[in-house]
């Protein structure tokens, strides 16, 4: 049962992978998290997909809050929800960093 969570895990974060690099953002996978770095570099973002404690696969930001819909953030995207995912990480990566 665990290696079947793990493999769609690592499945989905492949697909978010691909999704994001098809958007033009720099990202990698480690596993069930993926690491995407804005374009500037000055911003990154580190995603990771696991069970929540419903025992439901989630995509959570790095500081532990489940991503949810950028114009409906009483809704918790579900990992295969992509294209949401990709425009909600690339709103975070892409915020204008002031240069000092």
């Amino acid at each position: 049962m665990e290696y079947q969570t793990t493999e769609k895990i690592c499945a989905y974060a492949k697909w978010l992978t691909q999704a994001c690099r098809v958007a033009g953002l720099d990202a990698e996978q480690y596993g069930g998290t993926v690491w995407v770095i804005a374009d500037d570099h000055r911003l990154s973002e580190q995603v990771t997909c696991q069970l929540d404690e419903n025992g439901t696969l989630r995509w959570l930001w790095s500081w532990g809050r489940p991503i949810t819909h950028l114009r409906d953030m009483t809704r918790i995207l579900t990992p295969d929800e992509v294209d949401e995912l990709v425009a909600a990480i690339k709103n975070v990566v892409s915020i204008q960093v002031p240069r000092r």
